[in-house]
């Protein structure tokens, strides 16, 4: 039986469920290099030039508790085709799309299947492998996987636009995911489906919806809204609101769309903690890295793309070399490790800065970006796992909020940071430094926490 398990055919699931993540991060990664000849194509100004990046991940974001909800009800693997399908029909919209208008709806029509896809795939894993064995397993496939779009999204985006037009980053996808369509029909089972039982909890998807879509709003373009200039405190004070107003239906709840009683077990609370921490200081850094690289060590855009690897790479290579730690550590030592090897990466990035020196610059992304790639993957894992099956599914889209929101949160952070530090020139150390020592403390305490939380549901475990 187990030479079964280790068989290729017996991890085909996996590889599916790899390509429908793969193909949510590739939205972003490969399109991120067309914008300018799209820009160009239909002669977008920089508002609707924002649009286009933006409209993607504002639906992915404010529909991923809904998708989770409605996954959990129907059935994960009809979620994953759901979304599947519709992301096919909105990626021809948008290869044929002639004017910004329909280029927009496909975009937003991208952004909510990629939520159903996510939802559904990820929530899959735990019925296809239910041994923890073969479930590590299975999530360091998916996160080569996924991790690949990453490291090569941007570099093959940017060929595909150069040698066939902007149109092709969006058809060549429509093809992979026929695939996934074949193969979630083929070789991936639902022991679960349906869930008739199950409620969508309406009030608290559209709460949430409105809470995500102002706080990315003012994350993004500050406190203005179309034609007009609103006092950042009224901001603030809708944000505070819809929380509030959003825990309140939740509690009341019998079948919430975030089942906030999760919080409660410290060992879901400590591995939640893991995403959002890596959104802030590594995926985050995925923006300022290059403008490092080319404003404070003045190396050459073409030499950027190369070194970038360095950063992005590790996400392709390391799940799977990490398979073997994540199955015999616990899991309070895999993670606090992981965070805490993104946190010396920031450091070394840092002491880049001051020395000017890109031979440490280079060590250090290397050194950031294996850390956050072996805890990437499993740690979605551990966190469905740690729930029961029927909630898999809001599970996942809890998970891939806490990913955007922190990215969200950290660009925003980091951004001011940066503005802080134009305008404090006596400050002891050059531009970029202290961005990176914020990052590496962020890093630092996030590992610190979690250790904590899991070691003391470990500990209770053993006594």
């Amino acid at each position: 039986m187990q030479a079964v398990k280790s068989g290729i055919f017996y991890y085909a699931p996996a590889v599916i469920l790899g390509l429908g993540a793969f193909m949510a991060t590739f939205d972003v990664t490969a399109v991120s290099l067309a914008l300018p000849e799209i820009a160009k194509s239909l002669a977008l100004d920089g508002a609707q030039y924002v649009w286009v990046a933006n409209a993607y991940n504002l639906a992915f974001a404010v529909m991923l508790i809904a998708a989770g909800a409605i996954a959990d009800r129907h059935g994960h693997r009809r979620a994953l085709l759901l979304g599947t399908a519709t992301f096919v029909a909105a990626s021809m919209i948008c290869g044929f799309a002639l004017s910004f208008e329909i280029l927009i709806l496909g975009r937003v029509m991208q952004g909510i299947a990629a939520a159903f896809m996510v939802c559904g795939g990820y929530a899959l894993v735990g019925s296809q492998y239910p041994d923890k064995e073969s479930r590590v397993q299975a999530f360091g496939i998916i996160g080569t996987i996924a991790g690949s779009a990453m490291a090569v999204g941007p570099g093959l985006g940017g060929l595909i636009t150069a040698h066939f037009g902007w149109h092709i980053v969006f058809l060549v996808k429509v093809p992979f995911c026929i695939a996934i369509l074949a193969g979630t029909l083929l070789l991936v089972s639902d022991p679960n489906e349906p869930r008739r039982e199950a409620r969508i909890d309406i009030r608290g998807s559209i709460v949430f919806g409105m809470l995500l879509f102002t706080m990315t709003w003012l994350l993004l373009n500050g406190p203005v809204f179309p034609g007009a200039e609103i006092a950042l405190s009224f901001w603030i004070g809708a944000i505070l609101l819809l929380f509030a107003l959003f825990v309140r239906i939740e509690l009341g709840q019998p079948h919430p769309a975030v089942d906030l009683s999760l919080f409660a077990n410290t060992i879901f609370a400590g591995l939640a903690l893991v995403p959002l921490i890596l959104a802030i200081c590594y995926w985050s850094l995925v923006l300022f890295i290059p403008q490092f690289l080319t404003e404070s060590l003045g190396l050459p855009l073409e030499k950027v793309t190369y070194l970038m690897l360095c950063f992005t790479v590790p996400m392709f290579l390391v799940p799977m070399l990490s398979v073997g730690i994540a199955k015999t550590w616990r899991q309070s030592s895999f993670f606090c490790v992981g965070l805490i090897l993104v946190g010396i990466g920031c450091l070394g990035l840092s002491a880049s800065a001051m020395a000017s020196d890109p031979r440490i610059a280079i060590l250090a992304m290397i050194v950031a970006g294996s850390g956050a790639a072996a805890i990437q993957t499993q740690v979605s894992g551990a966190l469905i796992a740690s729930a029961p099956i029927e909630k898999a599914g809001s599970v996942s889209a809890v998970m891939t909020v806490l990913r955007q929101g922190g990215f969200a949160i950290g660009v925003a952070m980091l951004s001011a940071i940066l503005t802080l530090q134009d305008t404090m020139p006596a400050l002891p150390f050059p531009p970029f430094a202290g961005l990176f020592l914020i990052c590496a403390a962020v890093a630092g305490i996030g590992a610190a926490i979690t250790y904590l939380l899991l070691q003391h549901r470990e500990s209770r475990n053993q006594s």
